[in-house]
């Protein structure tokens, strides 16, 4: 009884290693930083990227932009301790209109060139932050926007330092759009926030790991998933149901259009429509027809800016 009882208990022990060998690899190859820097300095020039972020014409322009303005990188330390790093264009005359606009996975404030842009033009500061182990930022480990909505509530405070008046809307794409919902569920955030558009976010990194385990490598969600989440909760990161911008609109209160491309299917179109009917604030949304992930500026700009335009003008 003694003998079959230790076998369990080597079993049991040996059964667990695998478990979290298959998490500690999947975590790396997700969300360690080394990985999800490596397109940060050439995004803007990869043939590959511009099949989700738009044509090489309108990115390289919209690039050369951004160079062209130097905008400042400026380093605060926030409320955790954390030094957090941002580009921000300033207008030369005075305005109290601030953009906060919020880059995707693998990409940077640099990859949201375009968007920059047109805020800038639009009379708007504008303050691009690097999230959370990205670009200059030092954290290991990205963490899907969980621990990133602290980084933008305290950039908004930043802004409000200088301007008790300032009309701030935030703007995400992807995981930036993620972010930009998880900041509008939190209390502490300022009401000089105006409004929000959420471009192509997802339910919760949850349901985003389990769509591309399961449609894109064609995985179970058991033990690939449970693994990584298993491992993340373990290294004091995050838990992938509890970055849950599903829930964080539900106690919102902040004015949100949501955007997505009727292609998608990185981050699935479907979500828009769960994300929209579960937000309490005031809310619009548009389908783009034609767009797979993050490409709705790109494909329908004649859709995209106009409806921005017309939503921003009622808080702003």
């Amino acid at each position: 009884m003694g003998k079959a009882i230790g076998t369990l208990i080597k079993a049991a022990a040996a059964g667990t290693a695998v478990y979290l060998t298959l998490g500690g690899l999947t975590y790396e190859r997700v969300l360690n930083r080394r990985f999800t820097n490596q397109n940060n300095d050439a995004r803007h020039l990869s043939d590959e990227l511009y099949k989700y972020y738009g044509s090489p014409e309108e990115q390289m322009d919209a690039d050369a932009w951004f160079v062209a303005m130097r905008p400042e990188d400026t380093a605060v330390v926030n409320t955790s301790g954390k030094t957090m790093h941002s580009n921000i264009f300033k207008q030369k005359e005075y305005t109290q209109k601030w953009a906060v606009v919020l880059h995707g996975y693998t990409s940077c404030p640099r990859g949201m060139a375009e968007q920059c842009r047109y805020f800038y033009k639009k009379g708007f500061n504008v303050l691009a932050p690097t999230l959370r182990s990205f670009g200059d930022d030092n954290q290991k480990y990205c963490s899907m926007g969980y621990k990133d909505k602290d980084y933008v509530v305290d950039w908004v405070d930043y802004i409000t330092d200088m301007d008790s008046k300032a009309e701030i809307v935030i703007l995400g794409v992807s995981m930036g759009s993620a972010t930009t919902m998880l900041v509008t569920g939190e209390e502490r955030l300022a009401d000089n926030v105006k409004c929000a558009v959420a471009d192509c976010g997802y339910t919760s990194a949850w349901d985003e790991f389990a769509s591309e385990i399961t449609n894109h490598y064609h995985l179970h969600k058991f033990p690939v998933l449970y693994a990584a989440n298993t491992v993340s909760k373990l290294r004091g990161n995050f838990d992938f149901k509890k970055c849950s911008p599903i829930e964080a609109v539900a106690r919102s209160k902040t004015p949100t259009l949501f955007i997505h491309g009727e292609k998608d299917d990185f981050v699935p179109y479907w979500m828009m429509d769960k994300l929209f009917n579960a937000c309490t604030a005031e809310k619009e949304k548009l389908s783009v027809p034609d767009a797979y992930h993050a490409e709705s500026c790109s494909v329908h700009p004649e859709l995209y800016y106009p409806a921005i335009d017309k939503f921003i003008a009622k808080y702003i």
